[in-house]
């Protein structure tokens, strides 16, 4: 069982505003199932069937790697968030580690966030980010980025991690946990020794290195090594 990373053909483009991570599609693969790896952003996935009929769903942050059956004959697009971006009306916590899914309506609109909007497209997704961003539906909270950054930031730690959980549905120690999981996977991909990576990334020994990557990408570091070479 392989990363979706490397089992779908996604097409990705970036968005061109603060609010967005990346714009992404691909088709089903034959593929039964995936590791979906834990992930801080959530977005919106909506799902494309071959006799046109569409599913839109909210799909939260991940706190840990999951199996997840892929569904075959679909199209997927997605919007994923920035850290930091959340919806007002969304109680981010409740959505982590879950998917909520949006009524479609027989307009091609559905309902999203309290309001009724247009389905967005791959293609025209900076128009619909922008409409949620101008109508108060998506806002930003640059507290988050500061202090993954290791900016200075004028509040209390309580204060931050409150601000982390609204806009993340994460605190902020589990975010910094998951980048180091991934910076090692990256390394370990490279072909970099696995006590080499103990070391560059800090980690306390082997073990809590491979407990680390395989709780976040679940894979341990002996499986990431061959496969990525």
């Amino acid at each position: 069982m392989d990363w979706a990373k490397n089992i779908f053909p996604f097409e990705n483009r970036m968005a061109p505003t603060r609010f967005v991570r990346r714009l992404w599609r691909a088709p089903s693969t034959p593929k039964p199932n995936m590791i979906s790896i834990a992930n801080p952003l959530w977005g919106i996935v909506i799902e494309q069937k071959s006799s046109g009929a569409k599913t839109a769903f909210l799909l939260g942050p991940e706190t840990t790697a999951t199996t997840v059956d892929i569904p075959q004959d679909a199209e997927y697009f997605g919007i994923e968030f920035d850290l930091g971006s959340f919806a007002p009306s969304l109680h981010m916590a409740q959505l982590t580690d879950s998917a909520i899914s949006l009524p479609v309506l027989s307009d091609g609109t559905f309902l999203l966030f309290g309001e009724t909007v247009e389905m967005p497209t791959f293609d025209n997704a900076d128009v619909f980010v922008d409409h949620l961003v101008h109508t108060g539906l998506l806002v930003g909270d640059v507290t988050v980025e500061q202090a993954l950054l290791r900016q200075p930031v004028a509040l209390t730690d309580r204060s931050i991690q409150r601000r982390f959980m609204a806009a993340t549905g994460m605190t902020y120690g589990t975010i910094r946990q998951l980048d180091r999981a991934t910076r090692a996977a990256d390394l370990l991909g490279q072909g970099t020794p696995i006590l080499d990576v103990v070391e560059t990334e800090s980690f306390s020994d082997q073990a809590h290195l491979t407990r680390s990557v395989k709780k976040f990408l679940g894979k341990t570091p002996g499986e990431i090594l061959p496969a990525l070479r």
